[in-house]
């Protein structure tokens, strides 16, 4: 199963004229506005997840939406200058800071400090062996800002080849919630290439989902300052048809469980019948015995004695 590709072509023109003419009337009062937006893909989801993944999905993009002018930072474990000097001189012109683990406790330890960090990027690349433990590091700043960052090998052999591909891939991440979504695009982005990142995107989103398609309520895109064009929506079960035969079939419980309801019955009556015996048995046991002539006599004769 996939996504119509006419309607997401439908809804990726819809939604770059809208932001078109937002940021237009925008200029018009705020000089400082942005010119370009990103574009969210939102999937909902029918059953919540249990587990909160803080390692995301890494998810191939045809178009890349990471260029060069955008700004990535690099997390790294080692501490060593050789080793951070060496991913400095990378030949990838979106690196334009690399910091350590001991930096992130140490001169971003202030709330100001990391808003400002996470301002200054578009995106934020860290060492796979140290992701589990930046959460914590790191702070709510981050997650609000969905600018978690996504793990790449730094001990691959072709370690620019390495970061190229993190480039040129958006990242899904699999919250507590039924509802998530993912960097798909930019509104300067033409409406056949946005809708090319959407399928393809959807396409490896489907497949890290629970369940897949049978556990997706719906996919829509957005932008920052618009509502959600809806793209895919799951029909409800289509109805059953109930023939005169399996009316029947349904309605006649099987053998074994008329068997045992008519035994029970069975036992029910004869348990029934049985108890008014014994009430009256009880009953016929607590009467009163009826006394003898010799102990009727016995009272006078104790009163004659008395009297003599």
């Amino acid at each position: 199963m996939s996504l119509n590709h006419e309607l997401v072509l439908k809804a990726s023109k819809a939604l770059l004229s809208y932001a078109e003419k937002k940021s237009s009337s925008e200029q018009n009062t705020n000089l400082f506005a942005d010119d370009e937006e990103v574009v969210h893909l939102v999937i909902s989801l029918k059953k919540i997840s249990g587990k909160e993944r803080h390692k995301p999905y890494r998810i191939p993009l045809r178009v890349p939406l990471y260029r060069e002018t955008s700004s990535v930072c690099l997390i790294t474990k080692g501490t060593e200058k050789t080793s951070v000097e060496a991913l400095k001189e990378l030949k990838v012109p979106q690196i334009k800071e690399v910091i350590t683990v001991l930096q992130l406790k140490t001169e971003y330890k202030s709330y100001e400090a990391r808003r400002q960090l996470v301002a200054m990027h578009d995106l934020f690349l860290t060492d796979d062996r140290v992701v589990n433990s930046l959460p914590e590091i790191l702070g709510v700043k981050f997650f609000k800002t969905k600018k978690t960052p996504a793990p790449v090998n730094l001990l691959a052999s072709d370690l620019e080849k390495e970061i190229k591909k993190a480039l040129s891939c958006t990242y899904y991440r699999q919250g507590k919630g039924t509802c998530n979504a993912a960097k798909i695009g930019t509104t300067a982005m033409a409406a056949p290439e946005l809708a090319d990142n959407i399928q393809g995107a959807m396409d490896v989103i489907a497949k890290c989902v629970p369940k897949g398609w049978d556990n997706i309520q719906s996919v829509g895109i957005k932008t920052g300052k618009s509502l959600t064009l809806p793209i895919y929506n799951s029909l409800p079960n289509p109805p059953t048809i109930i023939t005169t035969a399996s009316a029947k079939t349904e309605a006649a419980p099987p053998k074994e469980e008329s068997a045992k309801k008519t035994k029970k019955a069975e036992t029910t009556t004869a348990a029934a019948a049985s108890k008014p015996k014994q009430d009256k048995k009880q009953k016929k046991d607590s009467l009163p015995r009826p006394r003898t002539a010799a102990e009727k006599a016995q009272p006078k004769k104790r009163a004659a004695a008395a009297a003599v």
